[in-house]
């Protein structure tokens, strides 16, 4: 099982590129960013789906994560770098295609894209996502950005977006794309990871959970023709002790990745080095 680190990194945490390069140098495999670019003042829905419960300032402390993980593929070799998650229809597909294909190239193919659909309506719509279909958007934003990553002259007639046939720079350095992470528990996330990901990428979930999923995740993955046995699962986890890990793998899970603070008095550093010592790094 391979172990990683997921922060929020803001104008109060400490610098991106030490922190990314003791990361790497400790032996965790990936680091992950967070995506929310504003936060309503009046929400009319709050963190879990609470009606009108106010959102806490950790949802907007956040940079864009793409920028972030730039600044870390320049200071590291070897560690992966994902998106905890890219909120995908807050985004124009070609605009963020450009971007995540730059990123691996300068990463040198070192990219993860972990997407969501958004669970905030207000924020949703000041990007110009349709929240009560943010998946039909999703799927089609996914579509488009294969589309330019992997054909000549691609074009595209759907319901959000449309173009005709262009040419695209660059291709991302992993082929046919990076590997794409499904966040989230709706009921059909199973079916649309076999449709349109690599994987699933759950928060916070418990090891029973996670078995269950993984098992729903392999179901859906042989329905679509597709070895189950591919299927990544990277759950992000609170806790880090042995039991924990020991308990998470054997429910089914390929990476563990350790969610923590990025101000200084979190002592993020040390955080990192008891993280590492809880995996066996």
């Amino acid at each position: 099982m391979q172990f990683g680190i997921h922060s929020a990194f803001h104008a109060g945490s400490v610098d991106l590129a030490e922190f990314a390069v003791r990361c790497e140098t400790l032996g965790f495999e990936s680091f992950w960013l967070p995506e929310h670019s504003v936060i309503p003042v009046e929400p009319s829905v709050g963190p879990r789906g609470v009606p009108g419960a106010p959102i806490p300032d950790s949802y907007v402390l956040m940079v864009d994560p793409l920028i972030g993980l730039t600044v870390a593929a320049t200071v590291t070799k070897t560690l992966r770098l994902g998106t905890g998650v890219c909120l995908i229809p807050q985004h124009h597909p070609v605009d963020l295609a450009k971007r995540i294909a730059s990123l691996d190239l300068y990463a040198n193919g070192r990219f993860i894209l972990g997407t969501g659909t958004g669970w905030q309506p207000e924020e949703s719509a000041a990007l110009g996502g349709d929240f009560p279909h943010r998946w039909t958007q999703t799927a089609e934003a996914l579509t488009i950005m294969h589309k330019l990553w992997t054909e000549e002259a691609p074009e595209h007639e759907g319901t959000y977006y449309r173009f005709p046939p262009m040419r695209f720079h660059p291709q991302p350095v992993q082929r046919p794309r990076p590997p794409i992470l499904l966040g989230g528990t709706a009921p059909r996330v199973f079916q649309r990871a076999a449709a349109h990901a690599d994987g699933w990428a759950p928060f916070l979930i418990d090891p029973e959970g996670l078995a269950a999923g993984r098992e729903n995740l392999r179901r859906e993955f042989e329905k679509a023709g597709r070895d189950p046995d591919t299927a990544d699962v990277t759950v992000f986890v609170s806790r880090a002790d042995h039991d924990t890990i020991r308990q998470y793998q054997a429910a089914g899970a390929n990476r563990l990745v350790f969610t923590m603070g990025s101000t200084p008095d979190a002592n993020p550093f040390e955080r990192l080095e008891t993280l590492a010592s809880a995996a066996g790094l």
